[in-house]
């Protein structure tokens, strides 16, 4: 065992017994909405760009854009205490939510949603993810999910190569988690989801090129809402 899967073992292993709520969560009035997934750098944007022009469908942020001041952004991520961090960004990911409810498309795409805060703090500590859950229950029964979430399964160093790409403040933010003991936990949190809720798929990202990633995202959205 590699010093990655030793420390994602690790934190497995405090989170095991846990699970999500299993009150349904209210199924939206608007759109389906299909939120993608997955570490920093599998590449989420560039499938949320590539499906809006094939399927087509309008694509949004998992935050509402009003929660992204560039500079509260580099704060909350990087310089906040983790339960206001994770507040932050759960209370955009409801307040973006409640808007797609109206929203008069019948698909709509969201880079990343309320998992990517779980998936962090997850990777971060089981006992985060522990806490947020427990925060999170007594109002699971207003949450809106998305309808269907892809996360893109990468790896360490595809990620990595990816990041690499990027320049300013996107690259200085991805590079804060840009470690492999992290990466490989929040790929555990993810599989620890798929294995919840039924509506977490998962699309394999290193045996595909762009084209090919975004041809399989497209036949799985399909499957679940015809376009």
């Amino acid at each position: 065992m590699n010093a990655s899967d030793s420390g994602s073992a690790s934190v497995v292993a405090g989170w095991d017994q846990l699970r999500l709520p299993r009150v349904a969560a209210p199924k939206s009035s608007g759109p389906l909405v299909v939120a993608i997934e997955g570490p920093n750098g599998a590449g989420k944007s560039t499938l949320c760009e590539a499906l809006q022009h094939a399927l087509p469908a309008p694509r949004c942020l998992g935050t509402d854009e009003a929660w992204f001041s560039e500079a509260f952004k580099v704060r909350m991520i990087r310089d906040a205490e983790w339960p206001a961090s994770a507040m932050f960004f759960l209370s955009g990911c409801w307040e973006q939510m409640r808007l797609l409810s109206t929203r008069p498309e019948p698909l709509v795409l969201m880079d990343r949603s309320l998992w990517s805060t779980l998936a962090v703090q997850a990777a971060t500590s089981a006992g985060r993810l522990e806490t947020l859950v427990a925060m999170l229950t007594p109002v699971w029964g207003a949450l809106r999910l998305p309808d269907l979430t892809l996360v893109l399964d990468a790896s360490f160093d595809s990620c990595q190569a990816r990041i690499a790409r990027k320049i300013g403040t996107a690259r200085a933010l991805d590079e804060l988690t840009a470690d492999a003991v992290f990466h490989a936990r929040e790929r555990a949190f993810y599989r620890w989801l798929g294995r919840q809720r039924p509506e977490v798929k998962f699309l394999d990202v290193d045996r595909r090129d762009a084209d090919q990633a975004a041809a399989a995202a497209a036949a799985l959205i399909r499957e679940s809402a015809p376009c």
